[in-house]
């Protein structure tokens, strides 16, 4: 199983040439904390991010490592949200995009999985992907 992580810890950091080394370095080490979330790395390269618990404590975890989620309140940081998605904090259009994904709303919960969907969804897509 180790073996098995470590070559999917391998294969992403080769396919993560255009990411954010600090991001790819927090993706191995929760990977490292998650090894069940390895089953889903096929998932993930084709930005398919199943609902299992396995995918959701990985993103979590990413989250709380880069200092987007805070894991005491569980409320996520708009402004460091917005920086590692390269977003200028006075472009109003794109933070209230990333409001819209990562504010809890009453009787809703927002986690770092449907934050992110919910990014992807949107025009924001690109900074995401690098495009």
């Amino acid at each position: 199983m180790k073996f098995y992580v470590f070559l999917i810890a391998l294969f992403g950091l080769v396919l993560a040439k255009e990411l954010d080394k600090s991001i790819v370095k927090n993706h191995l080490k929760c990977l490292m904390q998650n090894p069940k979330a390895g089953m889903y790395f096929g998932n993930v390269l084709k930005l398919e991010y199943p609902d299992v618990p396995e995918v959701n404590s990985h993103m979590d975890c990413v989250a709380e490592k880069l200092g987007a989620l805070d894991p005491k309140t569980g409320q996520f940081n708009v402004d460091r949200v917005a920086a590692l998605l390269s977003v200028d904090p006075n472009n109003a259009e794109d933070m209230d995009i990333i409001k819209n994904c990562f504010v809890k709303r009453e009787g809703e919960e927002v986690t770092s999985r449907s934050g992110y969907l919910c990014i992807l969804n949107s025009k924001l897509r690109d900074n995401i992907l690098g495009e």
